[in-house]
């Protein structure tokens, strides 16, 4: 629920002269649940978490019409936990950029990388805390790149185009430098999308060296009525670094498949299951993993939910998959969790 905070139209101009209208409006989420995590680290734990449906956040942004078609556009969206009031030191997203009916958008600063359309719109939990596509195929990586240039072309025929370049650490090297090249084609109840991700990352251990990886994902979503299946299937090759957490270079690929079901508008539940092959079983290996939710529907703006879910690993290796990002299972576990929370969209 979006909140018009200001409405200046008479107050701006232009730059031909005319007047402009602008408005801001703020929106966010205060998200808090009770967790029982096995096998998560050193031992078992029971606590209470901020964010497992959605980050807590507050999202601040504006649009002022420039006229014939073109529109200013930015978003400023810091993040909290709520359990302790704590702010994040880094804003979920920070850009600013230009929007034409007729020739697409360019946006430069902190933003989503293609694959979040992609790959983010086939996960049936919508990147929640305990999403197998962010802790088993993404694995600790980010949707979101600093320091980039976005633009996204008008649709044609249901088909949108994305390329985003990122300077990385701007220090004279390729360390943090990314390109993404995505499309994806919506028809009705038929999503379907592709893309493909470079990227260059400084090894953690020796500095002079900065290697690559490269990611690709390919997905597809089909809504019947409330009901909608979806799947995804990604590729992985090179040199992944997530400090202080992991590094490792490695290759294969995994597979998602999974649904998101809106019984009644009020009663939801959605399930995924993920697949991942690793071709060397060294840094990482091979495993499956699930997770089921439920969320009932109080108001518009309050959910109750509630999450489980289990990874099982085949081998024991240095570096366990997660059932959530804010805890690292100890090697040879196989971590499983358990949610029960609100959330609050304003």
């Amino acid at each position: 629920m979006k909140r018009k905070l200001l409405v200046p139209g008479a107050l701006l101009f232009a730059c031909a002269g005319a007047h402009a209208d602008s408005t801001v409006t703020l929106s966010g989420f205060v998200d808090l649940n009770i967790e029982h995590l096995i096998s998560s680290g050193p031992a078992s734990v029971t606590r209470m978490t901020s964010g497992g449906l959605n980050n807590s956040r507050f999202n601040l942004s504006g649009v002022e019409d420039l006229g014939g078609g073109n529109k200013a556009v930015f978003t400023i969206e810091p993040t909290f936990s709520a359990d302790n009031g704590v702010q994040a030191a880094q804003f979920r997203q920070s850009f600013v950029g230009l929007k034409s009916a007729s020739f697409g958008e360019v946006t430069l600063g902190r933003q989503f990388t293609p694959s979040y359309w992609i790959a983010g719109y086939a996960d049936p939990s919508w990147a929640a805390a305990y999403s197998m596509v962010n802790n088993m195929e993404f694995f600790y990586a980010s949707y979101r790149v600093d320091n980039a240039i976005q633009y996204k072309t008008p649709t044609l025929y249901g088909f949108t185009g994305r390329v985003m370049y990122a300077f990385g650490l701007e220090d004279t090297t390729r360390a943090g430098r990314f390109l993404s090249v995505s499309v994806d084609y919506r028809n009705g109840p038929l999503f379907l999308g592709a893309v493909s991700e470079l990227q260059y990352t400084r090894n953690i251990y020796q500095a002079t060296q900065i290697p690559s990886s490269r990611d690709n994902y390919f997905s597809a979503a089909y809504r019947i009525g409330g009901f909608e299946p979806t799947v995804l299937f990604h590729t992985y090759n090179g040199y992944y670094a997530y400090p202080p957490y992991v590094a490792f270079s490695s290759s294969g690929w995994d597979a998602q498949i999974g649904a998101r079901w809106n019984i009644d508008g009020r009663n939801r539940v959605y399930g995924s299951v993920v697949h991942r092959h690793d071709d060397n079983n060294k840094s990482i290996t091979s495993a499956t993993g699930f997770v089921v939710g439920y969320l009932y529907g109080m108001s518009k703006r309050t959910d109750l939910y509630a999450t489980y879910a289990h990874i099982q690993n085949k081998n024991t290796v240095p570096i366990a998959y997660p059932v959530t990002w804010s805890s690292n299972p100890s090697p040879g576990q196989n971590p499983s969790g358990f949610q029960l929370g609100i959330r609050h969209a304003f």
